[in-house]
């Protein structure tokens, strides 16, 4: 069962990159990072505008899809190399060649159909059409890897010719995550991509709150094969509340920071309109962004539709400009007592034509107020997801494997295979219930504005919530 040569290769010399330092190549390996569909990545920033409030934030997915990749070799490694990691091995969950060549694929390429800004765009929809003119970036996995770039063959016949893998395997899982049976091990709780993110996101803004202990993390990782994916023993408690305590504090400070989240509304919105007015065919907005890199996808786009008469082209400007709207109303739909989690707040987020009507609506109401009419653009909704950012019903199901004597008699005889849920244990605050309670917190509704109306809008932030409630 243990693992071919292929997880211990590395005759392609070394790449260095920032977190990881050297990183051992192989042969296959190589072929794929210089392939131009893998190399697009370059251009693609990780952390979309955060670059606008850390200016060290230029880093892209490309050393972020190579950093995921190292991390589950080291995972693998663990799994073939550790004597109690092999022993709870069993047919239904095991690291044999074929399933760590497919791991190590599907980790490096879990990114491949990324472009500029594309979970800020995913899923706006025009007037009167059923599909999205965005696909998510995940569906366009199969679409990168067969790609062929001069005669040179596709990064899918690598992955069938020199790394023995199925590419439309390593599709399905990227594709559909959980849905597959490897999919917990590459999405969830313990994933190498949330790992890799968080430190190197630090890192690049260059503050302190993305410390994990990820060696020592990694090294108390053991097969769960009843769940298909990955448990822990005692000794990974420590280092897995740091990387949950690191999540709750990059949320907070970075990936939802009010300037780069009020960047994003901006962009979407201009986005919307073009899509809503046809002034942009869905085939050409797809090609400028599929096909571009962040520097030069907003330039592209104002060549493309300066000219058109379309009022919201001043979002674009203002971007460009950093001219950014301001904070006029926030909601906090979890904390906050009289919100009482109305679940109006987080709809927002999904229905782009229900968000834009009351966007509409607020500004007549503003219009009306300050006794001059606005185009329709000037207010803008930011809106939480519903969806949890905190892998919580994953997180319910994370289990430990007691090594110590002092613990095996928390082993429950419902659970025959000897492990012990994550929030039975009690040896951590951090339970799922406390996880949810950080997500309550980070969450926040915010109606923007441009910098002359914030007096204004919050005058009439009444009127405003009884527009949004209706």
């Amino acid at each position: 069962m243990i693992a071919e040569p292929f997880l211990f290769r590395s005759e392609g010399g070394f790449i260095r990159i920032p977190i990881w330092g050297h990183i051992p190549l192989s042969a296959p390996l190589k072929k794929i990072l210089a392939h131009p569909s893998f190399l697009r990545l370059k251009g693609i920033r990780q952390l979309s505008f955060a670059q606008q409030v850390y200016p060290g934030a230029n880093h892209t997915r490309f050393e972020h899809s190579i950093g995921v990749y190292h991390l589950m070799k080291m995972i693998l490694q663990r799994m073939v190399s550790n004597p109690l990691a092999l022993e709870l091995q069993d047919e239904r969950l095991q690291f044999d060649d074929e399933t760590c060549r497919t791991l190590l694929a599907t980790c490096l390429l879990h990114d491949i159909g990324h472009y500029p800004h594309a979970h800020v765009l995913e899923e706006i929809t025009p007037a009167g059409a059923k599909g999205a003119v965005f696909a998510h970036h995940e569906s366009l996995t199969g679409q990168f890897l067969n790609e062929e770039h001069h005669g040179a063959p596709s990064i899918a016949a690598i992955l069938h010719d020199d790394w023995q893998v199925d590419p439309g395997v390593v599709t399905e899982i990227i594709a559909g995550k959980t849905a597959h049976r490897l999919g917990k091990l590459v999405s969830g709780t313990l994933d190498p991509d949330k790992m890799d993110y968080l430190m190197r996101d630090a890192h690049h803004c260059n503050i302190p709150y993305g410390s994990i202990d990820i060696e020592r993390l990694i090294e108390s990782f053991v097969p769960d094969p009843e769940r298909q994916r990955l448990a822990i023993t005692e000794k990974g408690i420590a280092p897995l509340e740091s990387l949950l305590f690191a999540k709750y504090m990059m949320m907070r400070n970075v990936y939802w920071h009010h300037t780069s989240r009020i960047f994003s509304a901006m962009l979407r919105r201009l986005l919307q309109d073009i899509a809503d007015e046809n002034a942009l065919p869905t085939s050409e907005l797809r090609e400028l962004f599929y096909f571009n890199s962040d520097d030069r996808v907003l330039y592209e786009l104002e060549r493309a539709i300066r000219g058109l008469g379309l009022p919201s082209v001043e979002l674009l400007d203002a971007i460009q400009e950093r001219r950014v709207f301001k904070r006029a109303i926030t909601i906090r739909p979890y904390t906050d007592p009289e919100m009482e989690a109305d679940p109006v707040w987080f709809a927002y987020s999904t229905d782009h034509r229900r968000r834009k009507q009351k966007e509409l609506e607020i500004c007549e109401l503003v219009g009306r107020k300050i006794g001059r009419k606005l185009a329709g653009h000037e207010v803008l909704i930011d809106a939480p997801a519903l969806k949890d950012v905190f892998d919580y019903d994953d997180f319910r199901e994370l289990r430990v494997w007691p090594t110590k004597s002092e613990h095996r008699h928390m082993v429950q005889p419902s659970d025959s295979n000897g492990y012990v849920r994550f929030d039975d244990f009690r040896e951590s605050v951090f339970r799922s219930d406390f996880i949810l309670s950080f997500e309550h917190y980070t969450k926040k509704f915010r109606v923007l504005c441009r910098h002359d109306l914030v007096e204004t809008i919050a005058g009439l932030e009444e009127e405003v919530l009884e527009i949004l409630r209706a």
